[in-house]
């Protein structure tokens, strides 16, 4: 006889906020390097920079939110708003190590954009239609 053992609480919720968060960095990484390209090839601005990042930011966090919740089945506002606050931290934490300093004012308009922008995908991530089998 077979005994089903029952996830632990804590693994089942941090395994696809931390999935979700990874997938996010990647595509937050991705969209800034299409920034960058951006920035090589076409003049722009200084100004442009910081609300590039902030973009870049709310970007790879919908995804990962939208991920998130995916991994999760349930409850994508909180899985989503998870990851994005990790991924916010990461952010800040990269900030702080590589400028020693971060606009107050960017760095909340950046947690509001990245938590949100998360929250949401977290919402459509659950709500998504599923696929169904495999593509024949």
């Amino acid at each position: 006889m077979k005994t089903h053992k029952e996830e632990p609480v804590m693994l089942k919720w941090l395994r696809p906020v931390v999935l979700g968060t990874v997938i996010g960095v990647l595509c937050c990484l991705a969209v800034l390097l299409i920034f960058a390209l951006l920035m090589a090839m076409r003049d722009i601005p200084q100004a442009a920079v910081m609300p590039m990042a902030v973009i870049a930011g709310a970007v790879g966090a919908f995804i990962g939110g939208f991920m998130s919740a995916r991994l999760a089945g349930s409850r994508g506002m909180v899985y989503g708003a998870a990851c994005g606050a990790l991924m916010y931290l990461l952010i800040l934490i990269a900030g702080f190590s590589l400028l020693q300093n971060v606009n107050g004012l960017y760095a909340v308009i950046k947690l509001f954009a990245v938590v949100a922008s998360a929250a949401v995908g977290g919402v459509y991530g659950v709500n998504s239609p599923k696929r169904s089998g495999r593509r024949q």
